[in-house]
């Protein structure tokens, strides 16, 4: 950076009447600055005429101010008979370049990461002349990490800083989350989500629809499904999952579901509960004690279309059956089925409370 002095030049004579003037006159070199100010060594040299003169004091040949200085006078006074010449000059000299800092306009949002734009900014320190401008740099992307942009500080004097880098973090893209679903239980809801680039996922429960007010956070962690429990059967509840990546983006989602005692699903394993399918699926469920055989119906727009006991856990559809002397078929569409288990002999119809009931899609 450049670095500047100030000239100022004070002089008087006196002189006898029709005698030759005295005159002191300063010659001041050096480079030049701003406002005037010199950005190096300065000399200082002085002419006076006519020969013959005393020096009172100062006038010393080749004065070099080599420091910097807000101001260094440097005088001259000659006599000659009954004249006397003074003269005078002030130096501003700085030839140091400031000391900078880089920073932001505002702390990192999260982790370490800006989310959203920001302003670079540089502040400078400068003893002498002091600090004129800095350099001011605004960004809003792209994303990256160890963005690096460079600017420095100029004093008044006109010397010019190093370039000095500001370094930082800088996303503004949210996670990616999908599939967010929610599955009635008794006095319970099943949660399930999909969060690509998440570090966190949070779920707020509130009571009653669209827009109702918020309860409280019922999870907090990493994984992809949760079981809420103690909930009031018959009663709606709303979900919003936040998933949060390390910058502090978020990608939010929502689900509702009513709690019923006959929506426990615990006993069924297979297909899970919306599935989509292109083919007849197997029917899975878990075993139940004692059970003799298990009654399995199938339903198609609310009305029933098979009726099965099978012995085992387990029951394979086909694309094709008969029921009550009708032939079916397995077509595009929603179906729901529900599942029983039987005890004793099948004559004797005794059946335990039903075990869950699901819905697949086929397509």
């Amino acid at each position: 950076m450049r670095r500047a002095l100030l000239l100022a030049v004070v002089g008087f004579a006196v002189s006898a009447p029709g005698a030759i003037a005295l005159t002191v006159t300063p010659a001041v070199s050096g480079p030049p600055g701003d406002n005037g100010w010199y950005v190096g060594n300065v000399v200082v040299n002085w002419t006076i005429t006519p020969t013959g003169y005393t020096v009172d004091f100062g006038c010393a040949p080749s004065t070099v101010i080599a420091t910097d200085t807000t101001g260094k006078k440097v005088e001259c006074q000659a006599t000659l008979g009954p004249d006397t010449s003074y003269a005078s000059v002030t130096i501003k000299r700085d030839a140091t370049s400031p000391s900078v800092t880089a920073n932001g306009d505002r702390a990192a949002d999260s982790g370490g990461f800006y989310n959203h734009p920001l302003t670079a900014t540089w502040s400078g320190v400068d003893g002498t002349s002091g600090i004129a401008s800095c350099t001011s740099t605004p960004y809003s992307g792209p994303d990256a990490v160890g963005v690096s942009l460079s600017g420095g500080c100029r004093d008044k004097a006109g010397n010019v800083s190093a370039s000095v880098p500001f370094v930082f973090n800088y996303d503004t893209t949210p996670p990616v989350l999908t599939s967010v679903n929610a599955a009635p239980d008794d006095a319970g809801a099943r949660l399930a989500w999909q969060a690509s680039g998440a570090v966190e996922v949070k779920v707020m429960r509130s009571v009653g629809g669209a827009g109702a007010a918020e309860t409280g956070v019922v999870y907090e962690g990493v994984g992809d499904a949760f079981t809420d429990r103690g909930l009031k059967n018959g009663r709606r509840y709303t979900y919003l999952v936040q998933a949060a990546d390390l910058a502090g983006n978020t990608a939010t989602g929502s689900a509702t579901v009513t709690p019923t005692a006959e929506a426990s699903t615990k006993h069924l394993l297979s297909p899970g509960a919306g599935s989509s399918l292109s083919r007849p699926p197997l029917l899975r469920w878990r075993r139940v004690a004692r059970a003799s055989y298990y009654n399995v119906q199938l339903f198609r727009n609310g009305k029933k279309i098979l009726s099965a006991w099978p012995t085992k856990p387990q029951y394979q559809l086909r694309s094709r059956w008969r029921y009550r002397g009708k032939r079916h078929r397995l077509v595009n569409g929603t179906y729901r089925w529900l599942l029983w288990a039987g005890y004793g002999h099948r004559s004797q119809h005794r059946y335990g409370r039903l075990l869950g009931r699901r819905t697949f899609v086929v397509h």
